[in-house]
């Protein structure tokens, strides 16, 4: 299903695209009513060959577990993640968004925390503080 959409995006677009957005990979509907973890491992599987075989960037959005509501951090991490063993192993990047403004209610905070939890393309893992334009869903450089 979204191999075929690729390729017709592709066509579409004279050859190329690129990237793909692929917007809460729990929604994907489930090729059978099996294992859930199996299912998502064996999705995060096709759209990393589609990544690879067209050469471009797919990035996958995914629901966390909802576990962090109740603690007191409420930073994502890796553990977090839904059916998380089989995305964490396929993804080459994993990036978890966090805007501490959700959970204090000050709409003045424009920050956004960007935290690498897995880097195989150039190592570097930590946490970017940026700004963010949630009217047009920019990441803006924050100024020092």
């Amino acid at each position: 299903m979204i191999a075929s959409a690729v390729r017709c995006a592709i066509a579409e677009f004279g050859g190329s695209i690129g990237a793909v957005f692929i917007d809460y990979l729990q929604q994907i509907p489930l090729e059978s009513g099996g294992n859930m973890a199996h299912e998502v491992g064996k999705i995060t599987r096709q759209i990393r060959a589609i990544a690879k075989d067209h050469k471009i960037p797919v990035f996958l959005g995914c629901q966390i577990n909802r576990g962090n509501q109740n603690s007191a951090e409420k930073r994502p991490n890796r553990h977090l993640l839904r059916n998380s063993g089989e995305i964490f192993e396929v993804c080459d990047q994993l990036i978890m968004l966090y805007r501490d403004a959700v959970y204090t209610k000050d709409s003045s905070d424009r920050t956004i925390e960007l935290i690498v939890e897995k880097n195989r393309l150039y190592g570097k893992l930590g946490t970017a503080t940026m700004l963010c334009d949630l009217s047009t869903s920019r990441f803006l450089n924050l100024a020092r």
